[in-house]
């Protein structure tokens, strides 16, 4: 029993370093987006002044029309670090998440729902996001499915893909990949081989970060 205990502080003392080092390292590079932006400004600014110096007529003394539209305001960088410290806040918020999953061992044990990559949350209420370790284990193909494609564990279908394209261009207002009905996932799952989902579950269950895998052989 104490090995195994030792064992689990090892993996959670491990887990927690490679937190840390992920979010050194998303944190450096915002620094360095942020470095960038700042001397891209500080050089356009010295352009600027050196061009604007060479456009003011001699003879009229007016200066001619610029475009400033290539600037980076103080509204731009501040949006940008916004931006970064939110990724850096669903970046923690799946390894926390993550971690908690690794140390679920009992069927009954409770799995905590890790955001996507757009920072959605699956709700447990809807029924499609298993509550236990058993009921993951368990889970129905369709349901799996579903989930791998919330989680983007699956190729987008071609439906998919047209649909995806016509929001990009305008043709639709919103395009949400969880709208696929259960009829269409059905369909889908008659060109699914067993490996396949068998593929699809372990991506699922590394994504969560749970230690339940199908087949042999499998990391």
């Amino acid at each position: 029993m104490s090995n195994e205990i030792e064992l689990l502080q090892k993996q959670v003392s491990e887990l927690q370093d490679l937190v840390k080092k992920q979010s050194l390292i998303i944190s450096k590079t915002g620094e360095r987006v942020l470095e960038l932006q700042l001397d891209k400004q500080k050089h356009d600014v010295t352009d600027f002044d050196s061009k604007f110096s060479k456009s003011i007529s001699k003879k009229s003394g007016s200066a001619t029309q610029f475009d400033a539209t290539d600037f980076a305001t103080n509204e731009d960088l501040v949006e940008l670090v916004k931006e970064l410290q939110g990724e850096l806040n669903f970046i923690e918020e799946r390894s926390i998440r993550r971690l908690v999953n690794s140390l679920k061992k009992d069927d009954d044990d409770v799995i905590a729902p890790l955001p996507n990559a757009d920072g959605d949350i699956p709700a447990i209420s809807d029924g499609v996001f298993p509550k236990s370790l058993k009921e993951f284990k368990d889970i129905p193909d369709l349901k799996l499915v579903r989930l791998a494609k919330f989680y983007e564990r699956l190729p987008p279908t071609l439906k998919e893909q047209e649909d995806f394209e016509n929001f990009l261009e305008g043709k639709v207002e919103a395009f949400h990949i969880n709208e696929t009905t259960d009829e269409e996932i059905s369909k889908e799952l008659e060109k699914f081989s067993k490996d396949e989902l068998d593929d699809a579950f372990n991506d699922v269950a590394r994504y969560l970060g749970l230690s339940l895998r199908r087949g042999t052989e499998i990391w």
